[in-house]
């Protein structure tokens, strides 16, 4: 599975990429070491040694190749680790990310993605905390809606605003969906300014004064800055459901129906779906200092993104947002 969805040519192109190439031959080569950081994740419960027995076994049974010797210590593992670094990760993930792009769901004709977050704990070591400001480390995450790839992820300390980096691969056309708005009006206009439409989750209390009343009983707002009640507003609707209150910048409900707007709110991707697709419940990692953090990280989002797809397979067929709201998987350019 690791190597379906990462395969060694992918593999070698990112260590390469970020300079973490072997300079002599070594029992742990690089590559190696790259499915053996994905593994932890799929083994969760093995020690390093376990890990790498079942790791090199099918590895060699895949015809890929995996160093001179097979059982190193467990310091020889933490020290190749250390080799490694963050950085492969990180791209292997992006290399990743950028091809599923092209897979998400369109509803009337838009591209529909899901804006969401959340915390990873961490070891609150002296290092840690420095880098982190905090025993957890913030990630945010823009993902299809219906087929929960990840299209692009932020990671970071609490002090970071991280929602307006994933949305960079925002343009006309796209619907984004989340929670609720986090980051308030700054990021509503971010994404407004990439031709995106939105549909998030009001917070409370927010003031949305009642401008127009439409005939199916939603009505349209105006979403004000903070601090300045004239300047820069946007057109917002309101859309109230039994649970919350959702403002769409999406105007007109002859062309996006409250029932269907609701029904994609419903129905959206969650950052919960990370562990539940890893089978690992509440995740806590479990490095000492900041690069192995990030590296340990980004394995975890390669190995949901390889993961994923299997899980998708597995699960029933339930109801939900293709049949209440017309939504449907395309595979193309967005």
């Amino acid at each position: 599975m690791l190597i379906r969805a990462f395969p060694p040519e992918e593999v070698d192109a990112a260590i390469d990429a970020a300079g973490a190439r072997e300079q002599r031959s070594r029992a742990l080569p690089a590559r190696t070491m790259v499915y053996f950081t994905l593994a932890l994740w799929l083994f969760g419960g093995a020690g390093y040694d376990a890990v790498l027995a079942r790791l090199t076994a099918g590895m060699r049974w895949a015809g890929v190749a995996t160093g001179t010797r097979s059982a190193p210590s467990t310091g020889s593992i933490t020290k190749a680790r250390k080799r490694l670094g963050p950085e492969v990760m990180r791209r292997l993930f992006q290399r990743r990310a950028a091809a599923d792009r092209v897979d998400t769901a369109r509803w009337r004709g838009m591209r529909v993605c899901t804006l969401d977050g959340g915390a990873v704990d961490i070891p609150d070591t002296a290092a840690n905390l420095a880098a982190f400001a905090h025993p957890t480390v913030r990630v945010s995450v823009l993902a299809g809606h219906d087929t929960g790839s990840l299209l692009d992820v932020a990671v970071g300390s609490h002090r970071d605003e991280l929602a307006p980096l994933v949305l960079d691969t925002l343009g006309p056309g796209t619907l984004v969906v989340s929670h609720r708005v986090v980051g308030g009006h700054r990021l509503w206009r971010a994404a407004a300014d990439r031709g995106a439409d939105l549909l998030w989750r009001a917070r409370v209390p927010v003031a949305l004064p009642r401008l127009h009343t439409l005939p199916d009983g939603t009505y349209l707002s105006r979403l004000l800055p903070d601090g300045d009640p004239v300047g820069g507003s946007l057109a917002v609707r309101v859309v109230q459901v039994p649970d919350a209150v959702l403002v769409t910048t999406l105007l007109d409900p002859d062309q996006a129906p409250a029932t269907e707007l609701a029904a994609l709110h419903r129905t959206r991707w969650r950052f919960e779906a990370l562990f539940e697709s890893l089978e690992a419940g509440p995740v806590a990692l479990r490095s000492q200092d900041p690069h192995g953090v990030a590296q340990e990280l980004w394995a975890m989002l390669c190995v949901y993104q390889a993961v994923h797809p299997w899980r998708r397979k597995e699960a029933p067929v339930r109801g939900g947002i293709g049949a209440v709201a017309g939504i449907s998987p395309r595979r193309g350019s967005p």
